[in-house]
C-alpha cells in the first residue's frame, strides 16, 4: 500500500468519525455537513503535518479537497442517518 491510498483511507476513516459524531449531536443537516467537513480536514491535516512535517506550498489545494472529499462523506453518512432514523 502506498502512501497515496494510505491517506485516503485515513482521511476516510477521519471523515466517516467526524460525521457520526457531528449527525449525533447537530441536529441541523447543512451546518453538520459544515462542521463534520472543517474538523475532518483540521484533523487530517493536522496528522499529516505531525507525521510528515514541514507542508508542502500546495497545502491550501490539498486542504479543500480533503475537505470536499470529507463533505461529501458527512453528506452520505448524514442521509444514511437519517433514513435509519425515519425508518
Amino acid at each position: 500500500m502506498n502512501d497515496g491510498i494510505f491517506g485516503i483511507a485515513v482521511l476516510a476513516t477521519i471523515a466517516t468519525i467526524c460525521s457520526l459524531v457531528s449527525h449525533l449531536f447537530i441536529k441541523k443537516f447543512v451546518i453538520a455537513v459544515f462542521v463534520s467537513g472543517l474538523l475532518s480536514a483540521s484533523v487530517f491535516h493536522l496528522a499529516a503535518y505531525l507525521n510528515l512535517g514541514p507542508l508542502d506550498p500546495f497545502y491550501l489545494f490539498a486542504a479543500f479537497a480533503s475537505f470536499l472529499i470529507s463533505c461529501a462523506i458527512s453528506t452520505i453518512t448524514g442521509c444514511l442517518i437519517l433514513k435509519r432514523t425515519n425508518s
